[in-house]
């Protein structure tokens, strides 16, 4: 009984780290590009992954958005594209993480 509860606790320990490297990661990797706006979709694509979410907007313009929830916390990044696929900036952008007590 002792074998199981600890191997239950080590495996939620070990899935709140690996949730919490991988949203670390997106983080880092659009930190790593720097300033997006002029960057084109194939750019920031290759580097962070696919997008979660693609939306059309007027003119030719398309919203791509990133998002990644777990256990430790959250992650969103919405970013708009002119017509020509280049970024025009971030719409929006938010982080949080669950506090354990």
């Amino acid at each position: 009984m002792g074998f199981v509860l600890f191997a239950v606790i080590a495996l939620g320990v070990i899935g709140a780290i690996a949730a919490s490297a991988s949203l670390s990661s997106i983080q880092k990797k659009f930190a790593g590009l720097g300033t997006l706006t002029g960057r084109t979709k194939e750019e920031i694509i290759k580097v962070v992954g696919p997008p979660t979410s693609i939306s059309g907007l007027p003119n030719g313009k398309t919203l791509l958005q990133w998002q990644h929830i777990s256990q430790a916390g959250g992650y969103h990044i919405a970013l708009r594209f002119d017509d020509q696929g280049r970024c025009e900036g971030v719409t929006h952008e938010h982080s949080s993480r669950t506090r354990r007590f």
